[in-house]
Formats: structure tokens, sequence, C-alpha cells
């Protein structure tokens, strides 16, 4: 699982027990993370309520690493180890 998928799962998860969702209806789920992610407004301020902040900062941290440009994610990767040579595309 890559780290986006990750950070999109934790977000699928804190949205369901805020709202009540059910996990097991991922459709359902998926449909909502995404309605919540492409709605965000990262000059919105933080909600008081602890875990609306924590779906902020994940939401935050979500489109940030997604929005990322080419370059810099191929920089985060390298950081990583995560850079393989052209040859070693087969």
């Amino acid at each position: 699982m890559s780290e986006l998928e990750t950070k999109r799962a934790a977000i699928a998860d804190l949205l369901a027990r805020i709202e009540g969702l059910d996990p097991q209806n991922r459709a359902a789920l998926d449909q909502r993370v995404e309605t919540v992610v492409e709605g965000f407004d990262p000059g919105a301020p933080e909600p008081s309520e602890p875990a609306r902040a924590d779906l902020h900062r994940m939401i935050r941290d979500y489109r940030d690493l997604r929005d990322l440009p080419g370059d810099r994610a191929n920089v985060r990767l390298a950081e990583k180890g995560e850079v393989f040579a052209p040859e070693d595309d087969a």
C-alpha cells in the first residue's frame, strides 16, 4: 500500500467513526471520502473538536502529498531509497 493509499484509508476510518458510516459499505465510504477531500478548503481554520481537527490535518496532508509535482514526488522516493536505475525496468 502506497503512502497515499495509507493516508486515504486513515481518512476513511476516521470519517466513518465521526459520521457513523458503515465501514463495510466501501462504495458509500469511498464516495464520502472523495466528497470531503475535494471539498476541503485549505484556508479554513482548523476545527476545535479534536476528531474533526485530526480529520482536517489528515486531509491537508493527503492533498499535499497527492498534489506534489512529479519531480518533488521523485525526490521523496529517493529520500526513502525507493529509486531504481532505468536498467532495472524490465
